[in-house]
């Protein structure tokens, strides 16, 4: 079901091609931040490898730095993913996101703020019986002019924007599992001159008897307004779902999605 959702899209221009006939530890993109990253944000693996059954699709180019749209499909990797961590090489904040999918399959459609141009990589903690972890990576590379990060939100040009703040929208199809949740929120990465940081820190999935689905750990680097779009299995794509996020000053928000609406 999920591959419908990627199978006939192609990678972006600067995505690594598959690495049978190569090292799957070479890094694609050559880039200096890679290893910091592994050691930092990873817990500097040895067993990690570029997957080609991992797949990150997102633009070559960002017409726009404050909106880069990005999907993350790791339903093609062998075993079960624990979580997947997105990371951004040269930004000033590493971390995008760290999904973990929990009851969810492990696929996350995101949109990111890019403060230039670099690789944007997934990489998906694989943790299958009593075996050590394994990490399978996908990635792309994004041409940027840069300034997403450093520039306020769009949202505080509105003398209003606080009314609408905090506002769920979103949609659950039964059909084809696919959710989709949008939350009105600045998030403000605490760079642009006299905005202090104020961005989401966490956004939860719950079942109906309040049992965690999916839920996802939130940097400064997601987008504002950010839209999410997760992939649920048959019996949770029934709803009803129950979303609950919070920022960084303590704000918290409830939305309720049910199937078909």
């Amino acid at each position: 079901m999920a591959r419908l959702l990627t199978h006939l899209l192609p990678r972006g221009a600067g995505a690594p091609a598959p690495v049978a006939a190569g090292d799957p530890q070479a890094d694609p993109f050559d880039s200096g931040m890679w290893p910091h990253h592994r050691q930092d944000h990873l817990g500097d693996p040895r067993d990690w490898a570029m997957d080609p059954a991992m797949l990150l699709l997102a633009p070559a180019s960002a017409e726009d730095p404050a909106h880069v749209p990005v999907l993350v499909d790791a339903t093609g990797v062998a075993g079960p993913v624990a979580r997947i961590v997105v990371t951004i090489d040269y930004s000033p904040f590493a971390v995008g996101l760290v999904f973990h999918p929990g009851r969810a399959l492990p696929l996350l459609g995101f949109g990111v703020k890019y403060e230039m141009a670099g690789a944007i990589r997934a990489s998906a903690e694989v943790i299958d019986g009593g075996a050590p972890p394994r990490w399978s990576m996908a990635g792309a590379f994004v041409d940027a002019m840069g300034g997403g990060c450093t520039a306020p939100a769009a949202t505080h040009a509105r003398p209003d924007w606080q009314e609408g703040f905090g506002q769920m929208r979103g949609r659950l199809w039964p059909d084809t599992g696919r959710l989709r949740v949008t939350i009105r929120h600045p998030m403000d990465t605490g760079l642009a001159d006299g905005i202090p940081a104020h961005h989401l820190t966490e956004l939860t999935l719950e079942d109906a008897e309040g049992a965690e689905i999916a839920r996802l750990q939130i940097h400064e680097p997601l987008e504002e307004n950010p839209e999410l779009t997760f992939l649920l299995p048959p019996e949770l794509a029934r709803g009803p779902v129950i979303v609950r996020a919070r920022d960084n000053i303590g704000h918290r928000f409830r939305g309720r999605l049910e199937a078909g609406a």
